[in-house]
Order: C-alpha cells, then structure tokens, then sequence
C-alpha cells in the first residue's frame, strides 16, 4: 500500500478530533443560563434534539451527494453549515432570551446538516481507500471521535475564563471549517477505484437485507443512548446505593468513569476492529449486540453488591460500546460492496439518529414512571437483547448472494 494512502487516515482523524467540539456543548448549558438568567435547562438542552431530527433527513441527502459528487461536497456543505450555525449564536449575544432561543434553536437546525457532513464522507472514504482493513482505519478514526470528549473538555473550560461563550463557539466553529476544508482538499486527490467483487447487490439502490438490518441497529443504538445521555445520573444514584452522598459522587466518581470510559472506547473499537478482522464481521456482528446486552445486565444485577463492581460493568459495557460504529460501518461494505456506499451509511446514519431521539424519552420515562434509573438501565439491556435476537435471525437467514 502506498504510504501517502495514510495521509487520508491521518487527516480524516485530526477532522474528526477538532470537530468534536460539540461533543461538549452541554458545558455551554451552565453559562447560558446564567447568562440569561434562565433556570431551566431543557429549552437550552432542547437544541441538540433539534439537530438529531434534522440530522435523521440531511443524513441520507448528504451520503446520495456523496456518491454522485464525492466526499469534497459534503464536507463543503458541513463547512458552510459550521460557520452558519456559529454567526447564528454570535447573534445571540445581542438579544434577550425570548430571541435568542430561536437563533440557539436555527444553530442547531443548521448543525444537525454539518454534523452528518463528517459521517458520510470521511467514513465511506477511508472504507474505499482501505478496502482490505476498512475495520482498522475505521478503528483509528472512530478513537478520534471518542478521545475529543476528553481532549476538548479541559480547553473549553479554560477558553470560558478568558471570553465569553459565544465568541468560543465561534472560534471554534471557524477552527473546524478550516479543518474541513483542508480535508475536502486532500480527499479530493482520492479516486474511486470499483473492484468487481466489491459490487455485491448494487443492482439494489437499497437492498432489502440492508433495510432489515436496520431494526438491530435501532435497537442497539437506543440501548447505548440511553447509557450515554444519562451517565452521570446513573452513576450518581448508585453511588447513593452505598451511602456516598451526591457531592462526591459528582465531584469525584462521575469524572472518573466519564474519563476512563472514554479512553475504554477507544480500545474498545480496535478491539473489535480487530475482532471482526479474526472471525469476521458478520460472526462479529450479533456477538458484538450478546456482549453488550450480558454487560448492561450485569450492571443491575452487580449494584446489589459493590460499588466498585458496577463502576467496572459500566466501564465493560462501555468498551464493548466503543465498537459498535466500527462493526455497523463495516458491515456495508462487506455485504453489499461499494455502490451505493453514501447512500446505504447515510440511512444507517438517519437510524441512528432517530435513536439518539428516542432514547432519552424512553430511558428517562423509565426513571420517572419507577423512581430510579436500575430501570433504565434494565430496559437498555432488554433493547440490547432485542438486538441481539433480530441479528443472529438476519445473519442465518440472509446470506447475501455472490
């Protein structure tokens, strides 16, 4: 392999990496609030549903763009999308809150367009360079999105005693157009090169076994989202458990499993990169859905016993976590080639948006119909095992054909 090919991994990681910014944007909730002298928290947190809606739709647009015009125009179109969406905030700074809201909520409309943007070029991009180990590239690039949860956290906080937040949003969302344009650059050197056995199915704009596939995702994906969104609180109320009172648990346990789950994913998607390299991805497939299915029952079963047994069936759940995208992007490309690469990663992309929606409505109902998050908990499990039964059905009864 050519070792200028790396460039594209490399640039395709450092896009990732200064984009994920926004992986922090609730630390902007606090500031907000105060600034507007605002107490409640849901019209600001109201936003990042806003984008996840209009990512379900600009998804799928974005991988057609994709696969008519390259990745050079989507990443176009999330750069635009990056400095609109910050001019859309900066405005805010001028107005009370009665106005600013709608611009806060336009920023996230126009967010949930440049957000997909990453997606659905760098990822089908680096699957086409790297066609023989799409598992490990996609690894590699997939850590980038996990590390920026820490990498950018500590600078957004200090970056908010030197201005306001405004004016950081802005320089950040300026810091990541500029990134994507170089990477629309770079990535515009890239020729697609078809490879016969690479067009499995491409008679079928969209395959029927690519669309059954879906349901597992859907349910996967709810199952993590309902971890991820509502983490700290879960931690918090088993901390409770064992009579560490909510200050600490915030002050010290929350940090502590946020961080090194953090870091767990990251190995978490070489491993299973790794994984499916071995036995392959569609062994890896439902095996990947039983893992995370046993972890996130364990955590319920394991909080009637030590605390420091559940925090180690979180970071377990976790790791396995960090290789569900990997597995998902793979899968494509492995049963279906190349064609249509774009369009079947948006879909994909659009359903997973559309769990991201759903799952903290379920999971926070759970809480608030029982009283406590073990349920929700319970009913993430229950979703993984759900995932888990509709993949095995799929993958022995839908062999694609060649």
């Amino acid at each position: 392999m050519n070792r200028a090919t790396y460039i594209y991994v490399l640039i395709g990681v450092v896009t990732v990496l200064l984009s994920g910014w926004r992986m922090n944007l609730s630390i902007f909730y606090p500031y907000l609030m105060n600034y507007y002298g605002i107490s409640d928290i849901t019209p600001i947190a109201f936003s990042v549903t806003i984008s996840s809606a209009v990512a379900v739709f600009s998804s799928s647009f974005l991988g057609v763009v994709y696969d008519r015009r390259g990745s050079t125009a989507p990443l176009y179109i999330g750069a635009l999308a990056q400095l609109v969406s910050a001019l859309l905030v900066w405005f805010m700074k001028y107005h009370q809150w009665s106005v600013s809201m709608w611009l806060w909520y336009m920023s996230g409309v126009v967010s949930g367009v440049g957000f997909p943007a990453l997606m659905v070029s760098i990822n089908p991009t680096i699957i086409r360079i790297f066609s023989t180990r799409p598992d490990i590239a996609l690894a590699i690039v997939q850590t980038s999105n996990y590390l920026a949860l820490t990498f950018w956290s500590p600078i957004i906080s200090k970056m908010a005693f030197l201005t306001d937040i405004f004016a950081i949003i802005l320089v950040l969302s300026i810091v990541t157009m500029v990134v994507m344009l170089i990477c629309a650059r770079v990535y515009s050197t890239f020729k697609t090169v078809r490879r016969p056995q690479q067009e499995i199915q491409a008679s079928e704009a969209v395959p029927k076994l690519f669309i059954l596939m879906l349901a597992p995702i859907f349910f996967i994906a709810t199952s993590s989202t309902m971890l991820l969104q509502f983490i700290a609180p879960i931690v918090t109320e088993f901390c409770g458990y064992f009579g560490i009172d909510t200050g600490r648990a915030l002050q010290q346990y929350v940090p502590l499993v946020m961080s090194i789950s953090g870091v767990l994913q990251s190995v978490g998607a070489f491993a299973w990169g790794f994984i499916s390299r071995r036995i392959g991805v569609l062994k890896s497939f439902p095996l990947l859905y039983a893992s995370q299915a046993v972890a996130t029952f364990l955590i319920v079963v394991l909080s009637g016993f030590r605390l420091e047994a559940v925090i180690v069936a979180l970071w377990l759940r976790f790791l396995i976590f960090g290789g569900e995208p990997v597995i998902h992007m793979v899968l494509i490309p492995t049963l279906f080639g190349q064609e249509n690469l774009g369009r079947l990663l948006g879909l994909q992309t659009s359903t997973v948006m559309i769990s991201s929606i759903l799952g903290p409505v379920v999971g926070g109902l759970a809480r608030d119909l029982t009283g406590t998050f073990t349920n929700t908990v319970l009913l993430s499990s229950v979703f993984s095992t759900i995932a888990t039964v509709i993949a095995l059905v799929i993958i022995m009864a839908g062999k694609p054909k060649r």
